[in-house]
């Protein structure tokens, strides 16, 4: 009852499951009875279908698994037109429509190296969100700011600077210095309250490969039903294969890393946490990964295990609720760009993005990772 995650700890949904789970051993009756029970009780409620579960116990996501077929980028026209239609009303639930949204995006940009700041900004001008967050990101010096990311009718309104760049990247010919991330706005949408940014790294653990995250206090205008700005917070926590292959060098700083973010209270949190949902889906998506078959040769695998689920697990255990995504955000295989949202605080996932496959933007056209994104309903 994947739909139950994120609700309170004594709701009816979850004392139907219980009830019904002890009432019956047929797997098929037991969702079948949960899903129409708790459907009464809580008509909101989201929950998987019979397809999404199956999905959901064996073998990669949905479009490994199976060979369905990601959205191709082309989607991202028809993105535009649906995201304007949702604005003003929530495509979801009846009690959802007409509340105000703000639509949300994170994408890892992979320096630029697969496509360049300009077609990154065009791709991302279509998408059309309200608020968006960019991982891998470049800051280019000050001779070289006409070639960073400019999206058309958006304001880059936060940054922090990490890594510096390779001069064997791509972007480092262009001026580029700095890996970033980024907070950008639809200048027609969305008003800067409040910014800043931080280094979120242990130095003694990374060295000279910092993380940080940038956060900015948003609000949209013409808003009526809240009257505090959201924060919004973009990060990109540690990983990949150099960190990876070394993970007990590096084990604990992950969720350093997202503890440091989660002390500013960011009530919308988004980015490449480097971190999977589950300890299935880590081994079914990295099952021809070095870092991995070593730490199994090695008989360290629930500890390599444990590193992979640092990011998401801290912000879980924080009560932080995840965008219910479970398809392939990275190409290599798996979910690690991931949306969260606090839990104590007016605010919920929309539903209306489903109504076109899902919150997975793209094919790797242009990075190798995809595009998330989700509708965040003020209540």
């Amino acid at each position: 009852l994947r739909g139950t995650r994120g609700l309170p700890t004594l709701n009816p949904s979850r004392a139907i499951s219980l009830l019904v789970w002890n009432k019956t051993e047929d797997a098929m009756m037991l969702h079948l009875l949960c899903s129409v029970v708790a459907a009464a009780f809580l008509p909101s409620a989201a929950f998987a279908s019979l397809d999404e579960c199956a999905v959901d116990l064996g073998g990669c996501p949905e479009d490994v698994a199976t060979g369905e077929e990601v959205l191709d980028h082309s989607v991202l026209l028809q993105l535009s037109g649906h995201i304007d239609d949702s604005r003003g009303r929530d495509l979801g639930p009846k009690g959802d429509k007409k509340r105000e949204q703000m639509i949300v995006a994170t994408w890892n940009l992979k320096r630029f190296d697969q496509a360049t700041p300009s077609q990154i900004a065009e791709t991302l001008a279509k998408v059309g969100a309200d608020v968006i967050g960019t991982n891998e990101d470049i800051e280019f010096n000050e001779s070289s700011q006409d070639n960073a990311l400019s999206i058309p009718g958006y304001t880059k309104v936060a940054a922090c600077r990490g890594e510096a760049l390779w001069d064997s990247e791509m972007a480092y010919a262009l001026g580029g210095r700095w890996l970033q991330n980024a907070i950008y706005i639809r200048d027609e949408t969305v008003t800067k309250v409040h910014s800043f940014s931080k280094n979120i790294s242990d130095a003694q653990v990374v060295g000279e490969y910092v993380r940080c995250t940038a956060i900015a206090d948003l609000q949209m205008k013409g808003g009526k039903k809240r009257s505090l700005p959201i924060r919004v917070a973009a990060a990109h926590l540690t990983g990949g294969q150099f960190v990876d292959s070394r993970f007990l060098t590096f084990e604990g700083e992950k969720g350093y890393e997202m503890r440091q973010v989660l002390l500013d209270r960011p009530d919308v949190l988004m980015g490449d946490l480097n971190s999977y949902p589950d300890t299935e889906r880590a081994e079914q998506c990295q099952q021809a990964y070095d870092p991995y078959i070593d730490a199994k040769d090695a008989g360290q695998l629930d500890q390599y295990f444990g590193w992979t689920l640092e990011g998401t697990q801290e912000a879980e255990r924080a009560g932080y609720l995840r965008l219910e995504n479970f398809k392939n955000t990275t190409a290599y295989g798996g979910t690690v760009d991931h949306i969260y949202l606090r839990p104590d605080v007016s605010l919920k996932f929309s539903k209306s993005f489903e109504v076109l496959g899902g919150n997975i933007v793209g094919n790797f056209e242009q990075s190798d990772h995809n595009l998330v994104m989700a509708g965040v309903i003020v209540l």
